[in-house]
């Protein structure tokens, strides 16, 4: 299928012939350093950073145990507990708050019949993150070569979320998410199988975490409907059964969980309870300006390194550069689906944190970790400013690329040398 303008032809789907020469990863030498700087930046994490790191590694490893001693497809989260810090052979008092669904912890599960060594499982969840970085490569170049987008400046612009290094090299469920946001972004950059690529995605996403879920839903049904408006795709093709057998797959873990708890999610309340003579006094509009402040202060990697302007600052050069990017017509369709996917989940964020406030007096919703799973299309529309930028002025994309990189793991490395 082809969208013609004038002499101008896009293909939207690729053709599905030559399937060995598919998955030949041709990407330029500039790409492969990237990846290569990024693998070691996991590695580092992953050796460096002592066990448990501040970001839920414990309760992960904690409920990988438990799944491999007594695995559930459905688990009653509210009996697990966490493993003592002091003899990772035992079990503490303290109750685990983790509440995903089951599929990373039974996936890393058989681990434990090898080494009950946190490393090895932090190399697993190391080889899930560069496998999603190398899988967007591959989709972006074959979609585009390097004509709209350039391979090297997407391989930046993908590898440059500035917590993804941090968790990459950890025990996170963020990680099997990450692997299948990639599997969708492939599907939607058209590679072969692209209706499969976008089923694993959401189901995958779905029994992984609720964020991503909902964040790749918002992005694929999206996307879909720009397409039926433009008469690409019709009821009843394939993408469209398959996208929708996808989001019920996904949604499974969360309609049982809503059956026995009344829940979408179960919460351990006592976790995040603040007594009420400690809680913030927050009205609605107060609330979410602390929210978007937090959302701010956790972007770079090392949180709060940098003043609230520079962050916005940032945030707004980037978002300035992807709607540049978006005016190349063949990258518009899935830069739109990516960006309705973080309003949507903004949304969802936002009004999640709110309840969770309410209910317990709880901060700490505003993680910008979350949003992870939709920068694929974010580096899409950055890649593809950076990249019409540098035909009009070579220099041009370090402008954005500077600071981008100072918001990494390497640029907080770079900060504490300094």
């Amino acid at each position: 299928m082809s969208d013609k303008r004038g002499m101008e032809t896009v293909a939207l789907v690729p053709p599905m012939r030559r399937l060995p020469g598919a998955w030949r990863i041709d990407l330029p030498a500039g790409a492969w350093a990237i990846v290569g700087i990024y693998a070691t930046m996991l590695i580092g994490v992953a050796l460096a950073v002592p066990f448990p790191n501040w970001i839920d590694e414990l309760g992960h490893f904690s409920m990988i145990r438990a799944q491999y001693d007594a695995p559930a497809l459905f688990p009653d989260w509210s009996v697990y507990r966490m493993l003592d810090v002091a003899d990772l052979s035992r079990w503490s008092a303290e109750p685990n708050y983790i509440n995903h669904p089951a599929l990373y912890y039974l996936l890393l599960a058989p681990l434990f019949a090898l080494s009950a060594d946190p490393l090895l499982f932090r190399l697993v969840n190391m080889a899930m993150a560069v496998g999603a970085l190398l899988l967007m490569l591959v989709a972006v170049r074959r979609r585009f070569g390097a004509d709209a987008v350039s391979p090297v400046w997407f391989a930046f612009a993908a590898a440059a979320f500035p917590k993804a290094a941090v968790v990459g090299g950890a025990i996170n469920n963020d990680n099997l998410a990450m692997l299948a946001a990639a599997g969708l972004f492939a599907g939607v950059m058209g590679m072969p199988g692209a209706v499969w690529w976008l089923l694993a995605g959401l189901a995958v996403a779905g029994w992984t975490k609720l964020t991503a879920f909902v964040a790749l839903s918002a992005v694929v049904g999206c996307w879909l409907a720009l397409r039926l408006m433009r008469g690409e795709v019709r009821w009843g093709d394939p993408l469209i059964r398959c996208a929708g057998a996808g989001v019920v797959i996904g949604a499974a873990p969360y309609l049982v969980t809503l059956a026995r708890t009344g829940q979408v999610v179960w919460v351990h309340a006592a976790t995040w309870y603040v007594p009420p003579g400690e809680r913030a006094a927050l009205d609605f509009p107060g609330f979410a300006a602390h929210f978007f402040r937090m959302l701010a202060h956790k972007w770079p990697a090392a949180e709060g390194a940098f003043p609230l302007w520079v962050v916005v600052g940032l945030l707004a050069l980037m978002a300035g550069t992807a709607v540049l990017g978006a005016r190349a017509r063949v990258v518009r369709l899935p830069v739109l689906a990516y960006g309705f996917g973080i309003g949507v989940l903004l949304a969802v964020h936002l009004i999640f944190g709110w309840r969770s406030f309410v209910a317990l007096g709880d901060l700490t919703i505003a993680q910008a970790r979350y949003y992870h799973v939709l920068w694929p299309g974010v580096a899409l529309g950055l890649a593809a400013g950076m990249t019409a930028a540098e035909r009009r002025w070579r220099p041009a994309p370090w402008i954005l690329a500077t600071p981008m990189a100072m918001m990494t793991l390497a640029g907080a490395a770079l900060i504490v040398a300094l």
